[in-house]
């Protein structure tokens, strides 16, 4: 996530800040500058395209999650969480909270698709080239990659996904204690749908 005002940019790349507004995590808008990533030959190329599939992906509201889209994908989330030794229910966590499962999801800061990921932060995780991260393949492999990272750095979910909101120089700078509301406020709502994917309630 990268984000601005008095947030930094972190590992994730996620577009961030006390100012952005966001009914739900997240906004999901298309500038004119990444919009144009998607326009390949002369035409324009949905997520569903982008990964040699016949149907289109949905493009939910903001604040909403595309069902049809999460039912759709969660198989190939599921493999790659698995692969890399993160609970799914985490990684469906984050991608709700991020992007609603909409892979076209590009933020203001230019931060892409499912995980709502930084070209140049994505390019640590093998990716080469923007356009990729439409792809829901290469974003959740990237996205989860980073996150598996920061929870064994951090070993602790809440801290993690701090670092992941936040960046990991402001969760190191303040001993693990981020007061940004934002940032607070993400927490919860990754933290709320995590035990609901897990259907268990915190504590149990």
């Amino acid at each position: 996530m990268q984000v601005h005002g008095s947030v930094e940019h972190n590992g994730c790349g996620r577009a961030r800040g006390l100012r952005f507004w966001r009914a739900t995590s997240r906004c999901v808008v298309r500038p004119l500058a990444l919009f144009a990533l998607l326009i390949l030959g002369g035409g324009l190329l949905s997520a569903g395209q982008a990964t040699g599939e016949s149907e289109p992906y949905e493009s939910p509201r903001p604040g909403t999650i595309s069902h049809a889209n999460k039912q759709r994908l969660t198989p190939l989330i599921d493999r790659i969480a698995k692969a890399h030794r993160v609970e799914p229910a985490l990684v469906h966590a984050v991608i709700s909270a991020e992007s609603g499962y909409d892979p076209k999801a590009v933020s203001p800061a230019g931060a892409i698709g499912l995980m709502q990921l930084m070209p140049a932060t994505a390019e640590a995780y093998d990716v080469t080239a923007a356009e990729e991260l439409f792809d829901p393949r290469v974003n959740v492999t990237a996205g989860t990659r980073h996150l598996s990272l920061l929870l064994k750095k951090y070993r602790n979910i809440s801290h993690a996904l701090k670092a992941y909101n936040a960046g990991e120089g402001v969760v190191d700078r303040n001993r693990r204690a981020v007061s940004y509301l934002e940032t607070r406020k993400y927490v919860v709502r990754v933290i709320k749908y995590y035990w609901a994917y897990k259907g268990r309630r915190p504590g149990r």
